[in-house]
């Protein structure tokens, strides 16, 4: 098969590298301007204290990528590189997308993209959070034994746990951190800040009410036995509901995961072996007009997509 030279389509690759570095190099001349201003938007969505006039709970979007962050990384960057990594996303696809495609769908697509980073961590706290929901009942055994025998200690209660259940790979670690933190302070907000992000990890009702009696037990020394003992049984009950669920197949995600890529695999074949497109007709065709472009780019966000709600919706945590 000859291939032959295509002026236009290296004029189009020529632009949309060039595109592209423009765009790396403004990201990195503006980056602590970029990261300013940045800082202060987010600084604006922080509450006061923690409530509104009306009284409800705000909403603070640095503390909650902070969270994710936190949870899904073992070297968690800042919420503020976070966002500076989405805008400078949400740029390069705006660039490269306005060379083929309209003003308003450029934008659409740039927003679509730049939201993938954090799909992507929470489709990673999902996984995360089933596995630790999982070692919930094995945990409440162990940590309700630790407690009895450490004598209602909820530190050495911890420590003991941590010690003897190495099989608890997501809330062992969890755990780890926690009692750093609450050991290391004498303060009720700190206290309470790392078991609502103990919670958040696991994210389940269970580990709701484990870190309350955690936090309770830390602060003021209350007997929490009765608490430790009612989740565990509560678990118990859960477990054989969750046995029933196993019993599903994942055949819808192997799908979603293999077949989709193959089918796509298998109709670039089409085009080369069967219709006679030559591999610089099919590349051009695809990424530099407008119909193909707009095709790939919504096929690709589709397909994340696709796989975070199917992860989501398809695997359920062990609760009650």
């Amino acid at each position: 098969m000859q291939i032959k030279f295509d002026p236009y389509m290296l004029t189009s690759v020529i632009s949309a590298v060039i595109y592209l570095l423009l765009t790396f190099g403004i990201a990195i001349l503006l980056r602590k301007p970029i990261a300013r201003v940045l800082a202060k938007a987010l600084h604006r969505w922080r509450l006061d204290p923690e409530r509104s006039p009306g009284g409800a709970k705000r909403f603070r979007l640095s503390d909650h990528i902070t969270q994710l962050l936190t949870a899904v990384m073992k070297k968690p960057i800042s919420s503020t590189s976070f966002m500076v990594l989405s805008i400078i996303v949400f740029f390069v696809v705006f660039t490269v997308s306005a060379k083929n495609l309209s003003m308003a769908i450029s934008m659409f697509t740039a927003a679509a993209f730049s939201g993938l980073p954090y799909l992507f961590l929470r489709m990673r706290l999902e996984r995360i959070r089933r596995k630790g929901s999982f070692e919930g009942e094995k945990l409440m055994a162990a940590f309700l034994a630790q407690y009895y025998i450490s004598g209602a200690n909820i530190y050495e209660t911890i420590e003991k746990v941590i010690g003897k259940t190495e099989s608890l790979k997501v809330t062992g670690s969890l755990l780890v951190t926690l009692l750093i933190t609450i050991r290391n302070t004498g303060s009720p907000e700190r206290i309470k800040g790392a078991t609502d992000s103990f919670a958040y990890s696991i994210g389940t009702s269970w580990a709701s009410m484990l870190a309350y009696s955690i936090r309770i037990a830390a602060i003021s020394g209350t007997n929490v036995a009765g608490s430790l003992e009612d989740i565990l049984s509560q678990l118990k009950d859960a477990r054989k509901l969750a046995e029933t669920r196993k019993r599903l197949n994942g055949e819808s995600v192997r799908m979603a995961f293999f077949l989709t890529p193959a089918l796509y695999v298998g109709s670039i074949l089409v085009c080369l072996l069967n219709i006679g497109l030559r591999p610089a007709e099919l590349l051009h065709n695809q990424f530099f007009t407008p119909e193909g472009f707009s095709l790939i780019t919504m096929a690709v966000f589709l397909y994340f997509l696709n796989s975070v709600l199917l992860d989501v919706f398809t695997n359920k945590k062990l609760d009650y």
